[in-house]
């Protein structure tokens, strides 16, 4: 017995593709859920707690006192402020052409994950529209154009991780697109280097994200690959990658999903999904007239910077801007 027309079903088992797909994300150069983790929140929009960075250093007297008692803690801490925005995509399946090509490929399956790519790349456009973003950060041109040889990346990055550790955080990652990334496994400092470390002439030279980590000292390399066409409707592709290549970032990611919301960093996305822990919510409805069915994958989320404000609205601690040090002129 089908649903009558327009009344929507949830569909867990469409879901559950979505979910492993979405655990394959950074292997098709979708970072975005890693540089802005999800944070599941259970209203659309709400307060949160911003511990300033001068109560996380403050030095405290914690000795006790004579007459037993022991000092306060004072517990201070400001509020941000989120809200989320339901976004998704839909599309529509004929009955007919379901049937004919049952016996090919699971028509249901592969719509629901192309409708998962289409929004993924809509996020990762936002992400990455934040972060590399020289309004919202402050540029420091680097040395050398890392699409040179002769550049010196090590040097660049020491002095980013130098800058946020007089800021009191430690960063754990860079940012970097693919573009970047090739060209760094062509910059003769980082190739001599591997070749020192690796001494496996298979190996030699051949320079990985897992090497990279371990030449610049830090946990996480974040490589964009994700791509967008640039070419306006009913015109031949113009393909373009979303990272800009004129930029990385040295930052402090939060560590996956379920890192507290008081942790510093470059920000999260808040997610809401109506109560929903699911990170994407797949749905379905009947267009009866068409002979049709209707899936579409939908988020209630919102990708923010970490903040403080005022009464009056005006930011106060602004964390995740001290999180991330950007890196400009990267290519030449």
């Amino acid at each position: 017995m089908y649903p009558t027309s327009d009344t929507l079903i949830q569909r867990p088992d469409l879901g559950a593709v979505v979910w492993e797909a979405m655990q394959e994300a950074p292997l098709m150069g979708y970072i975005g859920q890693e540089v802005m983790p999800f944070f599941n929140v259970s209203e659309y929009s709400a307060e949160y707690p911003v511990i300033p960075l001068e109560a996380l250093f403050e030095l405290v007297d914690v000795e006790r006192a004579k007459d037993g008692h022991y000092n306060f803690s004072a517990g201070e801490f400001e509020s941000g402020h989120y809200k989320t925005y339901d976004r998704g995509l839909q599309r529509r399946l004929d009955e007919r052409y379901v049937r004919i090509y049952s016996s090919i490929f699971e028509y249901e399956k592969v719509t629901a994950l192309i409708l998962l790519n289409e929004v993924l790349r809509a996020r990762e456009y936002r992400v990455a529209s934040k972060i590399f973003n020289d309004t919202n950060f402050t540029a420091h041109a680097v040395g050398t154009e890392w699409s040179t040889i002769t550049a010196t990346p090590k040097a660049d990055v020491k002095a980013a991780k130098t800058a946020l550790r007089a800021l009191g955080i430690t960063a754990n990652c860079l940012v970097i697109s693919y573009p970047v990334f090739e060209n760094l496994t062509k910059v003769t400092e980082v190739v001599n280097d591997v070749t020192n470390i690796f001494k496996d002439p298979e190996k030699t030279g051949q320079v990985t994200i897992e090497h990279l980590k371990k030449f610049f000292d830090l946990p996480y390399i974040l490589v964009g690959g994700s791509m967008k066409n640039d070419a306006k409707k009913n015109q031949d592709a113009s393909l373009a990658d979303i990272w800009d290549d004129e930029y990385a970032m040295v930052c402090r990611v939060a560590p996956g999903p379920g890192a507290d919301i008081s942790e510093p960093c470059i920000g999260r996305t808040f997610n809401w999904n109506e109560g929903s822990n699911a990170d994407f919510i797949v749905e379905e409805y009947n267009d009866d007239p068409r002979r049709s069915k209707i899936i579409r994958v939908r988020h209630d989320a919102n990708e923010e910077f970490l903040a403080s404000y005022d009464s009056s609205n005006a930011a106060k601690s602004e964390i995740s801007k001290s999180c991330g040090y950007l890196l400009s002129n990267i290519t030449a």
